[in-house]
């Protein structure tokens, strides 16, 4: 009986453990989502480049709003979001005025 209860016990543990896991993935998902909006907001707000540092202060303030709290982690997690929209030019802006300045020419 006694073996019973600790695979009982195992079990529950390792099915928190589990939640716990797919729970910290998902709010890891969830900022990153987060962020990369807030990226592209930045964005859009401050045009140009070599303003990264302002770009990523808005960033910061509008997590701190939200009430995230900004670590090192979630800093680091900035950087890695602008890096990866910089290396596949995924930002939203270049792409809309692309197009705005290719309709303008054909007008």
């Amino acid at each position: 009986m006694e073996t019973l209860q600790e695979v009982a016990v195992y079990f529950i543990l390792a099915l928190v453990c589990g939640i716990g896991a797919w729970l910290l993935k998902t709010k890891k998902e969830q900022l990153l989502k987060t962020i990369a909006d807030l990226c592209q907001k930045a964005e859009e707000a401050v045009q140009g480049s070599g303003l990264g540092a302002e770009k990523k202060a808005k960033v910061i303030a509008y997590l701190e709003a939200a009430g995230v709290s900004v670590t090192d982690t979630v800093s680091n997690l900035i950087d890695e979001v602008v890096e990866k929209l910089n290396k596949k030019s995924g930002w939203l802006v270049s792409s809309a005025t692309s197009t705005a300045t290719a309709a303008v020419k054909t007008e």
